[in-house]
């Protein structure tokens, strides 16, 4: 666990300390933005996600505003902390099922001591033409009923 932890820390090295050349060649995560699918068809990939092992990564898709994919999550569940959101929770969450034999819930619950809710992410295994799974169908945080908070 050293040796991880040890490879970890110096993977996490900032920007700042690193030389011209390493900076001007890392890669930053994109952020998306609300319009990242205008003009886009719906089996646009807007982003790539790497969930924790033993996960393939997952894309969330342009999809439809009532349907699955960034124009849902858009229309219907948007903050300024989506992709972070989603990141995290695929990451690392807390909880994992399968919804049914194609689709995988992943919840990260709120920390305490003020839990008051969960962050959903649903993942479609689905096969999506030649383009392989149909992914992030929605994504959204989840309030809990009062009687269940924390605080």
């Amino acid at each position: 666990m050293a040796a991880l932890t040890d490879a970890a820390a110096v993977m996490l090295v900032p920007l700042s300390l690193a030389s011209p050349a390493a900076q001007a060649n890392s890669v930053k995560p994109a952020v998306l933005k609300p319009n990242a699918c205008d003009g886009k068809t719906k089996g646009h990939i807007v982003k790539w996600y790497a969930p924790h092992v033993p996960f393939a990564n997952i894309p969330l898709r342009c999809g439809t505003a009532n349907g699955f994919g960034f124009n849902k999550i858009h229309a219907k569940h948007w903050t300024p902390t989506v992709d972070e959101d989603i990141t995290y929770t695929l990451a690392n969450p807390t909880t994992t099922y399968e919804q049914d034999p194609n689709t995988r819930v992943f919840l990260l619950r709120d920390l305490p001591p003020c839990q008051s809710g969960q962050y959903r992410v649903v993942v479609s295994y689905l096969g999506y033409g030649s383009t392989g799974i149909k992914g992030i169908i929605t994504a959204y945080h989840e309030k809990l009923p009062a009687g269940a908070r924390r605080c």
